[in-house]
C-alpha cells in the first residue's frame, strides 16, 4: 500500500480509525509520550476491544499515519498523521481570553506597525508556547500619506514623509534660496495637496508634466519620489521574534545539538523564503516537517498567515515549533492575529478622498 507523500495523497480512513488517529495525535501533542493501545483503551471510552485497537493501529502504521519502533510499542504521529489532524481542526477559534489580550495590547490609535508586530509576536508566543515571528508590513507600492517641511538653517530643510503604512522617512533637502518656516509650511501644504495618496510613478509623471511649481515644492517633490522609490526597492522588513526559550524547553530540543541547530536556523533565510510564498491575508498556512521543500525547515512545523491589504502592504505573523505542536491553538491564534492586524493596515491604507487638488 502506498504511504502518503507529497505526490500520493493519504489513504481514506473509516470513521473508527479517524477517531482513533485524532485521539493519538491529540494525546501525543499533549504528553510527548508515544501512545499505547492499552492506554487508549483505559483513558478513552472507545467501546472497542484492545485487539481491535491494536489492529487499527497496525493499519494506521501501514498507511503511514503513525510510527512505532516495534509492534508492541506506543505510537507517535507521522507528518501525514499531523496533516490529517490539522485538516480536521481548520475552523477552530482562539480562546476568548486570547482575543481580549490582543485587543488590549495592540492599539490602532498608536499607528505604530512596528509596535503592532512586536506585540503580536509576544502575544502569540505566550499563546502557543513556542517561537513566534511577526514582521512589519511591506507595501507593494509605497504611497504618501503626509509630508512636512521643517527649517533647519540657511538653505537647508528637513523633509519628513509619512507613508500610508505609518512608516516615516526623513531627508535633508538643499534649497536654491533662503526660506523661512512660514514659507516652508505653505510649501508643505501645497505638496500635500498634490502628493497625498500618490505613488512614486504618479508623482514622477506629475513632475515631468511641465506644469509650473514653486521651486521649494518642486525640490521637495523630487526628493519625495526618491524616498518612495527607495522604499519600494528595499527588501528588508523588520522581523520580531519571541518565545525562543519556550520552544527550546520542548522535549524535542533537550539535546544541546538540537537546541543549537534551532538557534542557528533563525539566522538562515529559510523562513524568509517560506513567508514570501503568496497567500491571501488571514489565510492560515501550515507546513509540517517534511512537507517543506527546504531541508532546513523539515525538523519543524510552521503555522503562519499574511496580514495586510489585498494588493497593498503585507506582513507575516506565525508560529514555529517541533512537529508535535498544538496546531489547533496555533492556527486559531495566528488566524485571529492576522485578521486583527489586517483591519489596522487597511485602515492606514485607506485612500485619500477625492482627486488631487489643482496645482
Amino acid at each position: 500500500m502506498n504511504k502518503p507523500t507529497a505526490t500520493h495523497p493519504a489513504p481514506a480512513l473509516n470513521a473508527r480509525r479517524q477517531t482513533l488517529l485524532e485521539i493519538i495525535v491529540s494525546d501525543y501533542i499533549e504528553t510527548a509520550v508515544p501512545v499505547a493501545s492499552r492506554q487508549l483503551a483505559r483513558r478513552y471510552e472507545l467501546r472497542l476491544s484492545p485487539a481491535t485497537i491494536r489492529n487499527d493501529m497496525a493499519e494506521l502504521e501501514e498507511m503511514g499515519y503513525i510510527s512505532r519502533p516495534h509492534s508492541s510499542a506506543g505510537a507517535a504521529p507521522s507528518d501525514p498523521g499531523y496533516r490529517f489532524y490539522v485538516d480536521r481542526a481548520a475552523g477552530a477559534r482562539p480562546p476568548r481570553r486570547f482575543q481580549e489580550q490582543v485587543r488590549g495590547a495592540i492599539n490602532f490609535d498608536e499607528a505604530d506597525p512596528a509596535g503592532w508586530a512586536r506585540s503580536a509576536a509576544r502575544l502569540l508566543a505566550g499563546a502557543v508556547g513556542n517561537l513566534a515571528i511577526a514582521t512589519t508590513v511591506k507595501p507593494a507600492v509605497a504611497r504618501v500619506k503626509q509630508a512636512q517641511l521643517v527649517h533647519l538653517h540657511d538653505r537647508e530643510a528637513l523633509l519628513v514623509v509619512v507613508m500610508q503604512e505609518a512608516r516615516l522617512r526623513q531627508r535633508i533637502i538643499h534649497l536654491e534660496e533662503d526660506a523661512a518656516q512660514d514659507a516652508l509650511t505653505e510649501a508643505a501644504v501645497r505638496l500635500n495637496r498634490i502628493a497625498a495618496g500618490k505613488s512614486a510613478a504618479e508623482l514622477q509623471s506629475l513632475a515631468d508634466s511641465g506644469r509650473p511649481l514653486p521651486l521649494v515644492v518642486a525640490t521637495a517633490l523630487a526628493e519625495t519620489v526618491r524616498i518612495l522609490l527607495d522604499e519600494e526597492g528595499s527588501e528588508t522588513q523588520e522581523r520580531y521574534l519571541n518565545g525562543l526559550s519556550l520552544m527550546l524547553n520542548q522535549p524535542e530540543f533537550q539535546s544541546s545539538k538540537s537546541a543549537q541547530d534551532a538557534a542557528e536556523f533563525l539566522d538562515d533565510d529559510s523562513l524568509t523564503r517560506l513567508f514570501s510564498e503568496s497567500a491571501e491575508p488571514a489565510e492560515v498556512r501550515v507546513v509540517i516537517g517534511r512537507e517543506s521543500r527546504d531541508e532546513h525547515l523539515r525538523p519543524y512545523s510552521v503555522v503562519y498567515a499574511t496580514y495586510g491589504a489585498p494588493d497593498g502592504a503585507t506582513g507575516v505573523v506565525g508560529a514555529m515549533g517541533p512537529t508535535r505542536m498544538d496546531y489547533v491553538r496555533a492556527m486559531s491564534s495566528v488566524r485571529y492575529l492576522a485578521a486583527f492586524l489586517s483591519e489596522f493596515v487597511q485602515a492606514l491604507e485607506a485612500p485619500a478622498s477625492g482627486q488631487a487638488a489643482p496645482l
